[in-house]
């Protein structure tokens, strides 16, 4: 499948299974907000997928994400480009982002990775949140 394909696919699954969520970075020492609206499935771990030494804890999260909405928004914008931007693709959440999700639940980003991109492209953004 295409790049557009799969990503039509992940949003459709989001708009069916997920929830209205956005997605919020906080910039410099002002705190000054850069937001995103956008779609996320969030699944509690299964405790059997607890591992000692993980990390995970009960109460943590999978959130699962696209990137159509951010890349619509060109979240989280300019300021991710600056001198102190942290390496890596500026899209993926970092730790301390928060989730905020459409039934008033704040979720911390714990952590973050790219799902496997296709030809080079990001389509689908992986998290655990607390």
């Amino acid at each position: 499948m295409s790049p557009e394909q799969e990503r039509s696919k992940l949003d459709r699954m989001l708009l069916r299974a997920g929830q209205s969520a956005t997605l919020v970075r906080l910039w410099g020492t002002s705190r000054t907000e850069v937001a995103v609206s956008l779609h996320a499935f969030v699944g509690d771990y299964k405790p059997e997928q607890i591992i000692e030494g993980s990390g995970l804890q009960i109460g943590f999260s999978k959130a699962i994400i696209s990137t159509t909405e951010i890349n619509a928004a060109s979240w989280p914008g300019a300021a991710a480009s600056g001198d102190h931007a942290p390496p890596g693709d500026a899209r993926v959440p970092r730790k301390g982002d928060e989730l905020r999700l459409a039934t008033g639940a704040r979720r911390v980003v714990v952590a973050a990775w790219e799902a496997p991109r296709i030809q080079g492209d990001l389509i689908r953004i992986e998290m655990t949140v607390k």
